[in-house]
């Protein structure tokens, strides 16, 4: 399979890593940078045009980038009759623009993936969906400096937080656009879910915890479930989990292998 990536950072370095261990499996054809990026995270070349990396006609894009990434290149992938993965899930939270790409893949023939990301559980919240849910609930933990720079925060101190603080309580749809960068999360459960006008949403900065927590619950006619995730921070990004670049990996490998689970 070839492919190509929206992005050089963290979540790239993984993907890169494993797709060069695949044994040809896998063959990134090159990258999308931003113009500011420094060198390529492995031995493809880096282009800041993404028609350069559409030319090479590659069977997938993966984003690994950013929302504004999803927003800005999306639809001229699937306009191309390429297939994106899409990790920044909290950019189709726009209704427009989740509409415009479910609109471009049809007429294309082409599709919009969306891994797990950095928690569990998501299929079976997909199945439950078909008979009824009536609630579903995310409770995030990360370190106070992990929530940094977003726009949710301006006017907090994170430095200053001593205890376990709420920093945000409301739907989904609201988290991930004030924390865009690591609410994801928010966004693939409620999209899994019950949408993300109806999923609540609480985000806690606390300095006692050292991984990224999630807590959910869902309710409904299958009955009743609870999933936690302690993941482990991305080594060079705190804002990201580690567990967000295996699922890219995870949803690659079960893309060419012949029995999928």
């Amino acid at each position: 399979m070839k492919i190509g990536l929206l992005g050089n950072g963290a979540i790239a370095r993984v993907v890169t890593a494993h797709c060069e261990a695949s044994g040809g499996r896998i063959d990134i054809m090159g990258a999308v940078v931003l113009s500011e990026d420094g060198p390529s995270v492995g031995g493809h070349p880096t282009f800041t045009d993404i028609n350069s990396v559409l030319d090479m006609a590659p069977d997938l894009i993966v984003e690994c980038a950013s929302q504004q990434a999803v927003l800005d290149h999306g639809p001229a992938i699937l306009r191309a009759g390429v297939n994106l993965m899409v990790i920044s899930v909290g950019a189709l939270v726009d209704a427009k623009l989740r509409t415009d790409l479910a609109r471009d893949a049809r007429a294309n023939e082409v599709k919009v993936i969306v891994p797990a990301g950095a928690v569990a559980g998501l299929d079976a919240i997909t199945a439950a969906r078909a008979d009824g849910l009536e609630r579903v609930m995310l409770r995030t933990r990360k370190p106070p400096n992990s929530w940094a720079g977003a726009p949710g925060v301006e006017g907090i101190d994170l430095a200053e937080i001593t205890q376990p603080t709420t920093i945000f309580a409301g739907s989904a749809g609201a988290a991930a656009q004030a924390f865009p960068k690591n609410a994801n999360v928010a966004a693939a459960v409620a999209m899994a879910g019950i949408g993300v006008e109806d999923t609540w949403v609480e985000l806690i900065a606390d300095p006692g915890v050292n991984r990224n927590i999630h807590h959910i619950e869902a309710e409904g006619a299958f009955g009743r479930l609870e999933i936690d995730v302690e993941a482990e921070p991305s080594p060079n990004n705190p804002k990201t989990s580690h567990l967000a670049a295996l699922s890219i990996v995870r949803q690659l490998d079960k893309l060419i292998d012949p029995i999928q689970i």
